[in-house]
């Protein structure tokens, strides 16, 4: 399968919608999350519920995979709400959008607002996250 293009951070615009990210909450990603984070409580491995840090981790994964930042790209902040919980095997689909670009001097900032949403529709998750940039001509692409 072709690796997905990312757009470079320089083309978005306010309003900019990246296309939806799907994907499926199956054990084993379940499982190698909490193993990462070291949870050692069975809340998680014996009720079906998915930790809601492991939702918004695969928000920030999902949104990687379709923009393109410089090297020197400083992820500031992050805000989430969290309105339903996450189940083993639910299908969450990630909608994010660029919701402010602003230079202020040699500051370049950006932030990108999203929500999930389960199979029925469900809002999961809603958050923005946002980023400083490096001025342009600095930095590499990664």
């Amino acid at each position: 399968m072709p690796e997905k293009q990312k757009i470079e951070y320089k083309q978005l615009e306010v309003g900019y919608a990246f296309s939806p990210a799907s994907y499926r909450l199956e054990p084993s990603r379940i499982a190698l999350y909490l193993k990462a984070v070291e949870e050692t409580s069975t809340l998680y491995r014996d009720s079906g519920l998915v930790p809601p840090m492991a939702v918004a981790a695969n928000a920030i994964t999902a949104l990687s995979q379709d923009i393109s930042l410089p090297e020197g790209a400083v992820h500031v902040s992050q805000e989430l709400e969290f309105c339903d919980v996450a189940r083993v095997n639910d299908t969450i689909t990630c909608y994010s959008r660029v919701s402010r670009k602003q230079v202020r001097g040699q500051i370049h900032l950006m932030t990108v607002d999203f929500h999930m949403e389960n199979q029925q529709k469900k809002i999961i998750l809603t958050g923005k996250t946002s980023f400083i940039l490096p001025p342009d001509g600095e930095g590499r692409s990664k």
